[in-house]
């Protein structure tokens, strides 16, 4: 069995286009998508339209969160208590996908050569965020189950994204903790990032992980930022040149 797994693709479409084509030529039996589809570039609705058709699972981020909860009070009429940057966001993706995003799980769960894997956009109870540097306690609770869980027991192995900068490591001697990275907004590398896991149903099956590095066309997402006049289009700009993070407001 032979899982992709992709992130935070964050609006970002040659970069997306770039990773689809080498994932179907690596043949894998299932695509998993971790969130974060939509935001910060100007290709949200294509970004989805992709994930939708390609991905055999689709995993709520906070940006999806996020947009769908400002959503909600802009329909009930809240609108100045939300700021512009998220109205442009809003304003560019149309109401099935906005519902379609609200209704994403929050995390899902598998075996794989006999490990408990459970995967989720940045924590399997809600969007705290944490890091390969992060407190080991902290680490240690991306292992834990919640209310979203359907096996109420600690992961083996535990997937997640949110920091776009890949990383693995093995916690407790026994315990696999993985980042699969960001395919359109990167900030360990100028390359488009992916996962890939195999495994098989026995639980004496080899598993392993393969971490992903693609080169796309950076001026190609560039410029269609531009054209799209996205917010913070230069803090945007620099984040895709120089996978350096630009704090916004």
């Amino acid at each position: 069995m032979r899982i992709a797994l992709i992130s935070d693709i964050h609006g970002n479409l040659p970069a997306l286009e770039t990773v689809m084509i080498d994932i179907n030529n690596r043949m894998v039996d299932e695509i998993i998508c971790l969130g974060d589809i939509v935001g910060k570039g100007p290709s949200s609705i294509e970004t989805i339209d992709i994930c939708r058709k390609e991905c055999d699972l689709v995993i709520q981020g906070n940006w999806e969160y996020g947009l769908y909860e400002e959503y909600l009070a802009l329909t009930q009429g809240k609108a100045a208590e939300i700021n512009k940057r998220t109205l442009w966001y809003i304003n560019s993706i149309d109401t099935q996908i906005m519902e379609y995003m609200g209704s994403l799980p929050h995390s899902t769960e598998f075996y794989l050569s006999g490990k408990l894997i459970r995967l989720f956009h940045a924590h399997p109870q809600n969007f705290t965020r944490c890091f390969d540097d992060s407190p080991i306690e902290k680490r240690l609770e991306l292992f834990s189950y919640s209310d979203y869980s359907k096996n109420k027991q600690n992961a083996d192995v535990a997937i997640y994204a949110d920091i776009h900068n890949t990383y693995m490591q093995t916690l407790q001697d026994k315990l696999l903790l993985i980042n699969v990275g960001s395919v359109g907004n990167p900030l360990d590398t100028f390359q488009a990032s992916y996962v890939i896991l195999e495994g098989g149903e026995d639980k004496d099956s080899a598993f392993s992980v393969q971490f992903i590095k693609m080169p796309y066309d950076i001026e190609k997402a560039v410029a269609l930022a531009r054209k799209a006049n996205v917010p913070d289009l230069d803090g945007y700009i620099t984040e895709l040149r120089t996978a350096t993070y630009f704090k916004r407001d």
